[in-house]
């Protein structure tokens, strides 16, 4: 995958009605909520729903633009955003399975159509975009505003903090981690 511009003419219906939108990089519900997903967490769903299942080659195409190491915290970072991001629109985080020692596997029924198809087939779940000029804590999230409905409330600030916090923790404790077992390893020779 050099860019995933090839995806951008395609929509990805997953389970219980939820749609993947490559073009807007956001997830849909039946119910009209709308996921954005960061450039990173659309990368690896394309990757997942293309049948990659291998940890070293999603790293590689995920992060391909850096040079250094990526941490595996920053993959299992990934993994934990792309599930909660499944939790929101009603899918199961679970439908991202672990294989250990190798992996993960997107392992729900996913059909592939022609973006023009969506609106044929599914009147009802066409979204309208209106531009918006967002405060600059969004930017990076979000680039439109999207109507549809019926509409979920919003998440509370409390619930994105506690997210946030939950995968720095992750993050976190990854890092010391290896850091404690790069140290026992030079204590050791």
């Amino acid at each position: 995958m050099a860019n995933g511009s090839e995806h951008n003419e395609l929509i990805f219906f997953l389970d219980n009605g939820v749609q993947f939108l490559p073009e807007k990089r956001f997830l849909i519900s039946l119910s009209g909520h709308v996921v954005n997903l960061s450039e990173n967490s659309y990368r690896f769903l394309i990757l997942l729903l293309d049948g990659e299942n291998d940890k070293q080659k999603i790293i590689n195409q995920i992060w391909h633009e850096q040079r250094g190491v990526v941490s595996d915290s920053s993959y299992y970072g990934q993994i934990y955003a792309l599930r909660k991001a499944f939790e929101l629109v009603g899918l199961s985080g679970a439908l991202i399975k672990t294989i250990p020692r190798r992996g993960v596997k997107y392992i729900g029924k996913v059909t592939v159509k022609p973006l023009a198809v969506k609106e044929e087939q599914h009147p009802v779940m066409a979204v309208e975009h209106e531009e918006v000029s967002l405060p600059a804590e969004h930017e990076a999230t979000s680039m439109a505003s999207i109507k549809a409905v019926p509409k979920k409330p919003a998440k509370s600030r409390f619930d994105h903090f506690i997210s946030i916090m939950a995968i720095l923790a992750v993050c976190w404790l990854t890092t010391l981690t290896v850091l404690v077992v790069k140290y026992i390893m030079q204590i050791d020779k």
